[in-house]
């Protein structure tokens, strides 16, 4: 499965820099994250910032919109980032950089599973025209956590999946066919907001899913506490995408480190205001992954942790 481009630098401009120049610096995001989370793209981005010499209230102004977790307002967001001027704009999941994309005619980008293939990038060394990022692999990650999941749990025969409802039909393609290679099945379920989690998790139970993998995207990232708190409802066990969301009540969290990704993303936007082309900045392919187990979490649903997951754990929570 190819990889999903949700990590997107998309450059409106990149004029020498002057030395009075206020840089301005736009972050498109689905939701909003928590209070108190370790890792968050606005902390990450401005840390990285001020190391490149922009700081903000001197030389850097930072547009922030987020939607709460209704992807149909991005597009608005995304055009009043561009009404703003941004010199450069960070779009930190897939819909958030289709909004960026459509934001404006001058940026004919389309997004989709391989951006080379669809013509998005020359080739991830040399992307040619106005974009450039990371790629998160996040069909793939679905496929992995599905696979921990029911290799925690060898007797369950299905397993569900929490998604979002505006989430692209490929992604649940992707794990759709991963559940048949693992010889499992699945239940779907796509929720519009909180208000449907209990009722996602009673159907999966009543299926009789033994576990289930939690969508990865920002708005349950975001609302991880409450997504836990419903799966724990129907006692169910959950893998979900995130270290943070582990230490939220998820069994498990396995995906990208998070954290190296929002700085490889800042990283990129500091070198677009020093000027260089983003045509010029190789498209990255996120690799690194990290596993955490809630051993506590596990215990109150009756959940033994197999000796092979806690030997590849970078974390356990206890």
């Amino acid at each position: 499965m190819r990889a999903l481009l949700v990590a997107l630098l998309l450059a409106l401009a990149a004029p020498a820099a002057a030395a009075e120049k206020v840089w301005r610096v736009g972050l498109l995001a689905n939701s909003l994250p928590p209070s108190g989370r370790m890792t968050t793209w606005r902390g990450e981005l401005l840390a990285i910032l001020h190391q490149h010499g922009f700081d903000l209230g001197r030389n850097l102004e930072l547009v922030e919109r987020y939607s709460d977790g209704q992807a149909d307002r991005l597009p608005t967001l995304a055009r009043e980032l561009d009404a703003a001027g941004a010199d450069a704009i960070l779009a930190t999941t897939l819909e958030s950089v289709r909004a960026a994309v459509a934001a404006t005619r001058s940026r004919p980008i389309v997004i989709g599973d391989d951006p080379v293939a669809l013509g998005i990038v020359a080739s991830f060394a040399r992307p040619g025209g106005r974009v450039t990022g990371l790629v998160f692999q996040t069909p793939e990650g679905d496929a992995k956590r599905l696979q921990l999941l029911s290799e925690a749990i060898p007797s369950g025969r299905r397993f569900g999946y929490l998604g979002m409802s505006f989430e692209s039909g490929r992604k649940i393609e992707a794990i759709t066919r991963a559940a048949d290679q693992f010889g499992v099945a699945l239940t779907t379920r796509l929720v519009e907001g909180p208000a449907q989690y209990g009722t996602a998790f009673e159907a999966m139970r009543k299926d009789g899913a033994a576990g289930v993998v939690i969508g990865e995207n920002q708005p349950l990232s975001s609302d991880s506490a409450r997504v836990v708190a419903a799966a724990g409802a129907q006692g169910l066990p959950t893998i979900c995408g995130w270290q943070s969301m582990a230490r939220d009540g998820c069994v498990f969290g396995f995906g990208h480190d998070l954290a190296y990704g929002q700085r490889r993303a800042a990283e990129y936007v500091a070198r677009i205001l020093k000027g260089t082309a983003p045509s010029e900045l190789p498209v990255e392919r996120l690799d690194a992954w990290k596993l955490t187990v809630n051993l506590k979490a596990a215990s109150q649903l009756g959940l033994t942790i197999p000796p092979s997951h806690l030997a590849r754990a970078d974390e356990v929570i206890e």
